[in-house]
């Protein structure tokens, strides 16, 4: 017996999000996807476009909208100093997906 449509719609529908929800996981463990692991840039002017380059995880559209670039203070572990770092607010103008990628401004040394 054929499925109805509505049933393999919302089948479909069930699967993308399981999909897109994995896909943000796994994007919070690469770099910029938590405090923990930082991108590192050179400059607070990078900031903006690196994180506007970057593909929506959940559902791989090129390029996301920043919505805000803001520093914040992240307590360090045990005995270390917080730690200032740089998150860009964005949201992907096809899903609508929100996140949070961080940055950490690092010196370039002199050659």
């Amino acid at each position: 017996m054929t499925k109805r449509s509505r049933t393999e719609r919302r089948e479909a529908a069930r699967d993308a999000a399981k999909l897109a929800k994995a896909r943000m996981r796994l994007a919070a463990l690469e770099a910029g996807g938590s405090a923990e692991r930082p991108i590192e840039v050179t400059s607070a002017s990078i900031v903006e476009p690196h994180a506007s380059s970057l593909p929506c995880p959940a559902c791989g559209a090129p390029g996301v909208r920043v919505e805000e670039h803001v520093a914040v203070t992240v307590p360090g572990d045990a005995g270390e100093e917080p730690r200032r770092l740089r998150v860009a607010r964005v949201v992907c103008p096809r899903c609508g997906t929100r996140r949070d990628v961080f940055f950490r401004i690092g010196t370039t040394l002199p050659s």
